[in-house]
C-alpha cells in the first residue's frame, strides 16, 4: 500500500506504522500543486492501492475532532464528484448512519465557523481539505485503487489561528519562522493565540492517531 500525506507532520505520525507494515509513505506537500507534483514523480501501475491520509476540518457536528473519517464522496468547488473505489476499515467514522460522507476539496483554508457553515450548506459537505479532488483526478486517470482518510483537527465551530495558511512550505514542512511571526505580529493576542495553537496541535495529534488506527485496522 502507498500512503500519501500532504504535510510532513502527518507523514511523521504514520512513519512507525508504515515501517512495521511495509507501506510506502510519502509527503507530497499541500494543496493541488503538491498532489500533482508528487503524481508526476511516481510510476505506479494500475490497480495499486494508494491512500491519501492526513488532517482535515470538520464542517458538521458529526465530524468530531480527534476522529477519523473515510469519505465516500469527494467534491470540488465546481461541484464535480468522485467516488473512491477502495474501502478501508469500517468506512465512515463519526458519520450519521445511512448517509454518504462528503469531503469538500477547497482551494484555500476555511478559517472561521462562518466560512465552514457556508461551505457545508453549499456543497452538502461534512469535512474539508485541500488535496482530495486533485488526488482523485490523478488516481482515476492512473487506474489506482484509491481512498481518502482524514483525521478531524478542527471542528465546525472552531476558528483556526490567523496566518495558518502560511505555516507550511511547498514541500510540506512546518515553517517555524512563519508560526513565530504570526505570534509576534499580534503580541496583545498572545494570551489567546498560544492556547489556541496548543489546542490545535493536540487535536491534530489525536486526529493522526485515529488515521493510523483506521489504516492499520485491515492492513
Amino acid at each position: 500500500m502507498h500512503v500519501i500525506c500532504p504535510l510532513e507532520f502527518e507523514r511523521s505520525r504514520l512513519a512507525h506504522a508504515a515501517k512495521a507494515r511495509g507501506w510506502a509513505l510519502y509527503c507530497c506537500g499541500p494543496g493541488r500543486a503538491g498532489i500533482e507534483r508528487w503524481a508526476a514523480s511516481v510510476r505506479l501501475p494500475a490497480g495499486t492501492q494508494v491512500v491519501l491520509a492526513g488532517v482535515a476540518g470538520g464542517l458538521r457536528p458529526a465530524a468530531i475532532p480527534g476522529t477519523a473519517v473515510v469519505p465516500s464522496i469527494i467534491v470540488d468547488e465546481h461541484g464535480r464528484e468522485w467516488h473512491p473505489p477502495a474501502r478501508i476499515g469500517s468506512g465512515e467514522v463519526g458519520a450519521p448512519p445511512q448517509r454518504a460522507v462528503r469531503c469538500l476539496s477547497a482551494d484555500c483554508v476555511l478559517q472561521t465557523p462562518a466560512a465552514k457553515r457556508v461551505a457545508a450548506e453549499r456543497f452538502d459537505a461534512d469535512l474539508v481539505d485541500m488535496e482530495s479532488a486533485a488526488f482523485a483526478r490523478v488516481a482515476e486517470a492512473a487506474g489506482w485503487n484509491w481512498q481518502v482518510i482524514r483525521g478531524i483537527s478542527d471542528g465546525y465551530n472552531e476558528t483556526l489561528p490567523d496566518g495558518v495558511e502560511q505555516w507550511t512550505s511547498a514541500n510540506g514542512q512546518t515553517r517555524i519562522g512563519a508560526v513565530l511571526g504570526s505570534l509576534a505580529r499580534r503580541p496583545m493576542r498572545l494570551p489567546t493565540l498560544v492556547p489556541q495553537l496548543l489546542a490545535l496541535a493536540r487535536r491534530s495529534g489525536a486526529a493522526m492517531q485515529a488515521v493510523e488506527h483506521a489504516l492499520t485496522e485491515r492492513h
